[in-house]
């Protein structure tokens, strides 16, 4: 396993990687699956063809009684090139338990979490990505990302700290792409809901926008 941790480590290019990647293998090396497989999840979204990080993330999902997914992660890190007689082995194992707990397995309850969770997953890589968008100054794509994010949130979910942070987010790349309007109207949606819900914080920080749209 040593190789593939030092591989693995090779591969982070930026703080969120290697952030991910260290809190991931610490997490695996702890037995805490659930936040291994998140950490393992937001380098794979971030580089889709990195083997390693698929095999990482497969021992986390086995660990939560996950055979089905860690299959499917052994099995495409495999395609990769990753055909590691201990990948190997593990693929073993998985089809094993899935032929032996059948189509009524019972699932740890740390992976019924899980699933309750993978939004919020697929929600962080999305923000971290837009971040960083934004701060490269590319706009466009922070709005696509955004797109996609805004997909996974429930209307309920306007009144949260996730809500009004993907307006945020939004109405700065709006302003950052010369939108001028469409940022407007996102800041207004969002500061007439603070006002509803009674979130001062968030009424100051609309203001603020607002200010900055006009500027």
């Amino acid at each position: 396993m040593a190789q593939f941790s030092e591989q693995s480590e090779s591969f982070g290019c930026d703080h969120t990687d290697s952030l991910a990647f260290i809190n991931g293998r610490e997490a695996l090396e702890t037995a805490n699956y659930g936040l291994a497989v998140n950490n393992f999840t937001i380098l794979i979204e971030r580089h889709p063809n990195q083997a390693q990080y698929m095999f990482m993330r497969a021992k986390a999902f086995l660990g939560l009684c996950a055979f089905e997914l860690c299959q499917k992660d052994l099995e495409k890190a495999i395609s990769l090139g990753l055909a590691h007689p201990e990948v190997q082995d593990l693929l073993s194992h998985a089809l094993s338990e899935r032929e032996k707990r059948g189509t009524n397995q019972e699932f740890k309850p740390d992976f019924l979490a899980l699933v309750a969770l993978r939004r919020n997953y697929r929600l962080h890589s999305l923000i971290l990505s837009v971040d960083e968008a934004l701060a490269e100054s590319n706009f466009a794509l922070a709005l696509k990302l955004l797109d996609l994010a805004e997909r996974l949130v429930d209307h309920s979910e306007l009144s949260s700290d996730l809500g009004f942070s993907l307006g945020k987010l939004r109405a700065q790349a709006c302003i950052g792409n010369h939108a001028k309007l469409d940022a407007l109207k996102v800041i207004d949606f969002h500061l007439n809901h603070a006002y509803a819900v009674g979130r001062d914080d968030q009424v100051r920080r609309f203001k603020m926008l607002r200010s900055q749209a006009y500027s």
